[in-house]
């Protein structure tokens, strides 16, 4: 039970689902789905319930859910879990390690006291400074550290340049801007965010296409940058900033010196984080797996001589229930697929689209993956339910399941409009903004991002990168 749930509420969650289950597997199941199919649909719904709702811990009902579609029919056991260990699990318990060393060695505060000040002082330019860093740092390692990193750097000069907590509308863009411009860098390689890798394996077991880190990435980084620069634009003139100059510029200058030069921790994350760099992009090349590249990476950090990290601080780092969530929601996910649900859910809801153009269709993924958000607050669950959707509809209509899955996987970050994710709370704690005060940016970049997707997609198949 969530800490914050009361016990009444939580038995009331658990009836809801059981209910909801019972009453409706009892419905005749539609024409064109078996029994089996329908159910399974079904108990989708219900997880999603239960892992939106957390009247149980997230870690533990992913474990448990595996077990019930046995019990009640739907799929057995061992071919449910033969899809829970993905590569996306280890990936992430690489990435968050990873992220974790770049932090303890100062490296990611000295990157950011070089970046911040590059344009000036000139509050748009600060800004635009501080979302490209963003941007570029999350590009290659996950968000919330990126976030936590830059505002740190960014409070003290918000509070030396006199704009207070809540009133101040250039403090409302920056603590505004530093999670938005870590979720779009998020998207711009694989190694950005564990739905990227989810998003890449969902592709290969349900659809059979992979899709390599540079192909990714030649699509997904031109995207971040130009909207990084749209987001930017949106922020400086929905929160006009009520001063022209920040200061604190000399503090940073200061701080610089203070850190003197690479400490001999920094130079050996920076050589270890090169070669892992490396071989990500040379992936389509040495077939080496990016969760491999990860974790030989935190083997390294482990190694005498090294002495990056310890046990007690990897297991610190790393969200267990996370990780548990991904490998339960792709093994149910793959449910959907086996049992028929996810051609018949094409069919029923995406049916429509099958006389449209790819660009018309594109437009359509794109927004319901970034929209579906405000039903489905947990992105995995939103992969998990619509990859083998639009796998399906690909198959339909003949194309390519690559093209229409890959803005589910871009969009998947898609947090501007609800900011309910841990992502843009970690600069909500400072005060400046309020939870609806992110709404009307959110929903302008979201709007604009939705035929940039599409495009960028096509261009992508015109130039022959997929």
């Amino acid at each position: 039970m969530s800490k914050k749930m009361s016990p009444t509420k939580a038995y009331i969650e658990l009836a809801i689902a059981v209910i909801f289950y019972i009453a409706a597997s009892m419905i005749t199941p539609p024409a064109g789905l078996t029994d089996a199919g329908w159910k399974a649909i079904i108990f989708m719904i219900v997880c999603v319930y239960v892992w939106v709702t957390e009247f149980i811990p997230i870690g533990i009902s992913s474990c448990f859910l595996m077990f019930v579609p046995a019990l009640l029919g739907i799929q057995d056991t061992n071919s449910i879990l033969t899809n829970f260990g993905i590569a996306t699990m280890f990936f992430i318990m690489g990435a968050l390690i990873i992220a974790k060393v770049f932090i303890d060695t100062g490296l990611g505060y000295r990157i950011s006291l070089y970046i911040t000040p590059m344009f000036g002082s000139k509050s748009k330019n600060v800004l635009l400074a501080i979302m490209l860093c963003g941007c570029l740092i999350s590009s290659v390692l996950v968000d919330i550290p990126t976030c936590i990193i830059l505002a740190g750097i960014a409070y003290p000069m918000l509070q030396e340049s006199g704009c207070e907590p809540g009133k101040s509308k250039f403090g409302k863009a920056v603590m505004i801007g530093i999670p938005i411009s870590a979720a779009i860098g998020g998207f711009a390689t694989p190694a950005g965010s564990g739905l990227n890798i989810l998003t890449i394996n969902l592709l290969g077991s349900i659809g059979g296409e992979t899709v390599s880190f540079l192909q990714w990435s030649a699509i997904g980084y031109p995207m971040a940058l130009v909207l990084n620069f749209i987001a930017w634009a949106v922020l400086t003139l929905v929160f006009k900033p009520e001063i022209e100059h920040v200061k604190g510029f000399e503090n940073l200058k200061q701080k610089k010196k203070e850190l003197g030069p690479m400490t001999k921790d920094e130079k050996k994350f920076l050589v270890v984080f090169a070669v892992v760099l490396i071989l990500w992009v040379t992936q389509s090349m040495t077939g080496i797996e990016t969760a491999f590249a990860s974790l030989l990476a935190v083997c390294v950090f482990f190694l005498p001589g090294m002495n990056l990290m310890t046990w007690e601080k990897a297991k610190d780092s790393i969200s267990w229930d996370s990780i548990l969530l991904i490998g339960s929601a792709n093994a149910i996910a793959m449910i959907l697929s086996t049992q028929g649900a996810a051609e018949w859910l094409s069919d029923v809801c995406l049916g429509g689209l099958t006389g449209s153009t790819l660009f018309v269709i594109l437009l359509v993924i794109t927004a319901f993956g970034i929209f579906s958000h405000l039903l489905i607050p947990v992105a995995n669950a939103v992969l998990s339910v619509c990859v083998p959707v639009v796998c399906a509809l690909a198959a339909t209509i003949g194309v390519n399941p690559v093209y229409l899955v890959l803005p589910l996987g871009f969009t998947a970050s898609a947090v501007f409009i609800v900011p309910l994710d841990p992502i843009p709370l970690t600069t909500f704690g400072y005060g400046y903004w309020k939870l609806p005060e992110m709404a009307k940016p959110g929903l302008i970049i979201s709007i604009i991002w939705i035929p940039i997707c599409a495009l960028c997609i096509l261009g992508g198949r015109a130039l022959g990168i997929i």
